[in-house]
């Protein structure tokens, strides 16, 4: 017996020892030599306290190649899936779950546009070329000497090289998360089909009333709902917002601009952007950069800084073509043939499946797919600005990486076409600007983008495009500022831009916060208005919900009363009156919405920005359509709606706190944050790979944005916030700082995996090494790459 119990604890032992030893060879290196094939010379990779790699090179394409090796090591698993989920291979990895999200992918036609774009890319001499195939080759070098991640051995992925094609499906996958289009649309035209226009009465599709919108300072002059329960199954999180603002030099104390930029996403492990310092003769740059992408999307060197948050433009339209029995559409006055292709998308233990898709002279036909119609039910095709363009997004961040000027910056910020960007601009020289970066689609007045257009007749097409200096901008204005919180921006020659531009909240407590400090602006200025976690916008919601309480004597409790009464609309931790002000919300909002929508619409559109304005004029018009409860035959009144709603968010506090006290219902502890790795779905590996839960202050659109969606469970869980923060007093840039969600890792058992989430949920910062000495002084490791000898 104790012959077998040995045998059998020396077999377990071994086992353990096996998998650590194999766990730690699969950590990404810090410091020793590696050799790289195709370096010229000797690359010095520094690391600091927070694992950021400072890249020492001789020439760019070198800088370029260690840069892929070190972004791969420790994010290609982000890489595969960001590839994956663009191109429609999930489910061949992860099993017919992810069919419909391969076939929403293959059907939009990402992976033909990036091939159509690669192809463009290798057969040209652009400026770039060189630096990108170099970063791609440094990923390739990793994928075949390297150690394998974790995540492909568990999951069991085939590991295949990266390409220039890679950063366009990037591009790609980004540019769709940005189309808000694609979770709106649908919904409104649904509910426009069901129970007709004045459904949209209240919504006020256009343009939202009462809004803060951004001031130009021009230089010389029914059917398509299942897409959204779809895009909700995708594995890989999307950009959904952001916050910038600069403040020019008569404002600051240091007489130089003050920068801040907070890109706002979906939140996740590991967190989305990967921070590097690249220095070689000529360029000396720290940036962030996207999996996958060879350029930084957000960066600054020595003399200049650029932020970006999304734009918002409408850049996508449905439209409803015209089909004979021959399979073609009615197009310029005659039946044009569509174009079919064939899909096979392969599936994880099971027979793979075939997608025909059809595009029309609009795009993709996208109701195939998603629409169990009868056979001579008209196709309804998507317009997406991402599959009209020409210009190669990567020359635009490419330029962008290498500004010196206001001039340069702009020029860069010309060159994007799609996806919609505000690119934020400040130099040591004091210039500050916004730039609105889109190619602008000229539309018939009569067209409303938010609903189904006539595709057959040409009168709801595109006129043409406007010309960049046409795009909502601002340089060096003479109130010398430039902020952007995704809002709307101001007309142009009249022309009011459309496109899904969030409520005002943000947009006016930024204006507020640097009005209310005219001059000596300063870093630390910024960085408590990053953290600024107050709404005026919802204090409009509850003063509008007392005000039908009270002069309609709807029995509330006195104590919740007055909590309601005097709540300024902040957001801590340990407050309770954001608890109940979003469970009163969340009930309205079922009750008031849910009987037209379905519960599953309901959530696509709480999920978003385009209801916190909308539903406000909801609350305000006693006598809205969507009060009455089209389930019933009752005509049911406002009052109806908020005495039921108030009635059941008092309930679900008192069981949710287990307390009928309200000074017990803490914000924190129905507002908590998880930064959800794939694997952390399976619930034997969470504690290992995803990070928290751990309560965190904010809430929706509020400048230090946690948002979450309104839910009658009354929990509140954070699904997306700032994914990255950076505040730059240009007078001193070597002490810029910024904080990463969670660390600078991709690897589990990496010392930075989580080592700044702590730090970032307090809102404080860390240095952002550039200066030699600095980096010096506070290097851990040194990582040595080498070139391949002559005689090897």
């Amino acid at each position: 017996m104790k012959k077998i119990f040995f045998i059998l604890f020396t077999l377990i032992f071994i086992v353990f020892i096996s998998v650590y030893y194999f766990l730690q060879q699969s950590k990404p290196a810090y410091e020793g030599e590696l050799t790289l094939d195709g370096l010229d010379n000797k690359v010095e990779i520094k690391y600091d306290t927070y694992g950021i790699p400072h890249i020492y090179a001789e020439n760019e394409t070198d800088a370029y190649k260690a840069l892929g090796y070190v972004h791969a090591q420790e994010r290609l698993f982000q890489m595969e899936m960001i590839r994956r989920v663009s191109t429609g291979t999930l489910a061949e990895i992860l099993g017919p779950d992810l069919l419909d999200v391969d076939k929403l992918f293959r059907t939009l036609g990402i992976k033909e546009k990036s091939k159509e774009l690669a192809k463009q890319f290798n057969k040209s001499s652009a400026s770039h070329k060189a630096a990108a195939n170099a970063y791609y080759d440094g990923i390739n070098q990793f994928i075949k000497n390297g150690a394998t991640p974790i995540e492909f051995t568990i999951i069991g992925i085939p590991k295949k090289e990266f390409s220039i094609e890679d950063a366009y499906n990037a591009g790609g996958f980004m540019s769709f998360g940005f189309a808000a289009g694609f979770r709106i649309d649908p919904v409104l035209e649904q509910l426009s089909a069901t129970y007709g226009s004045k459904y949209l009465e209240d919504l006020n599709l256009n343009y939202p009333k009462d809004v803060t919108p951004i001031k130009n300072h021009l230089q010389d002059s029914s059917r398509l709902t299942a897409l959204s329960q779809v895009i909700k199954k995708i594995p890989i999180p999307f950009l959904i917002g952001s916050n910038s603002w600069i403040l020019g030099p008569s404002r600051t104390k240091s007489g130089k601009p003050v920068f801040e930029n907070d890109t706002h996403m979906e939140h996740s492990q590991p967190a989305v952007w990967f921070e590097a310092h690249l220095s070689y003769p000529g360029m000396d740059h720290d940036g962030h950069y996207v999996a996958g992408i060879p350029f930084s999307l957000i960066g600054h060197n020595k003399v200049a800084a650029i932020g970006l948050t999304m734009f918002e433009n409408d850049d996508v339209d449905f439209y409803e073509e015209k089909l004979n029995e021959k399979n073609q559409v009615w197009s310029n006055e005659q039946w044009r043939d569509l174009e079919i292709r064939t899909e096979i998308i392969n599936i994880k233990d099971e027979i793979s499946d075939t997608l025909i898709v059809r595009v029309s002279s609009h795009g993709p036909v996208v109701n195939d797919l998603f629409f169990k119609e009868s056979e001579n039910s008209n196709p309804i095709s998507v317009w997406w600005s991402y599959l009209k363009t020409t210009n190669d997004l990567m020359s635009s961040f490419y330029q962008l990486n290498h500004i010196t000027t206001i001039d340069d910056a702009r020029k860069g910020a010309s060159m994007i076409e799609a996806p919609g960007l505000n690119v934020m601009y400040a130099d040591t020289a004091g210039n500050i600007a916004w730039w609105a970066s889109a190619k602008l689609p000229i539309r018939p007045e009569h067209v409303n983008t938010k609903l189904v257009l006539d595709g057959s007749s040409g009168e709801d097409d595109i006129l043409g495009y406007y010309d960049f200096s046409k795009n909502p901008q601002a340089e060096n204005p003479p109130w010398d500022y430039v902020y952007s919180s995704n809002n709307q921006p101001d007309s142009v020659d009249g022309v009011l831009y459309p496109g899904y531009f969030f409520p005002k909240d943000r947009a006016s407590r930024i204006v507020e916060l640097i009005d209310s400090k005219s001059t000596n602006w300063t870093a630390d200025d910024s960085k408590k208005m990053a953290g600024d976690v107050t709404s005026r916008g919802q204090v409009e919601k509850v003063q509008a919900v007392i005000q039908i309480i009270e002069a309609n004597n709807i029995p509330v409790p006195e104590d919740v009363l007055n909590l309601l009464k005097n709540w300024d609309g902040d957001h801590q931790i340990d407050q309770v009156e954001p608890s109940i002000h979003h469970t009163i919300q969340a009930w309205l909002q079922f009750y008031t919405l849910n009987d037209e929508l379905g519960t599953e619409n309901l959530k696509s559109l709480a999920g978003t920005a385009f209801f916190e304005t909308r539903f406000l004029n909801i609350l305000k018009n006693k006598n809205s359509v969507w009060w009455d409860e089209v389930a019933t035959i009752a005509k049911e009144d406002r009052n109806d709606i908020v005495k039921k709603s108030m009635a059941s968010a008092i309930n679900t506090l008192e069981k949710n706190f287990n307390s009928e006290n309200p000074n017990d219902w803490k914000w924190g502890t129905i507002h908590t944050i998880t930064y959800n790795h794939p694997l952390g779905e399976v619930d034997a590996l969470k504690e290992y790979f995803s990070v928290g839960p751990m309560s965190i202050k904010g809430g929706n659109e509020v400048i230090g944005n946690q948002s979450f969606v309104l839910d009658t469970l009354g929990i509140f869980p954070v699904f997306a916030g700032a994914s990255v923060r950076t505040i730059i007093d240009m007078s001193d840039v070597k002490n810029a700082v910024s904080i990463n969600p969670t660390g600078q890792s991709g690897h589990f058992l990496s010392e930075h995996y989580k080592d700044q989430a702590e730090m970032y949920a307090n809102v404080e910062y860390r240095l952002q090494l550039m200066d030699s000495l600095d980096v010096a002084s506070d290097t851990q490791s040194i990582l040595i790459l080498n070139p391949v000898k002559d005689h090897e």
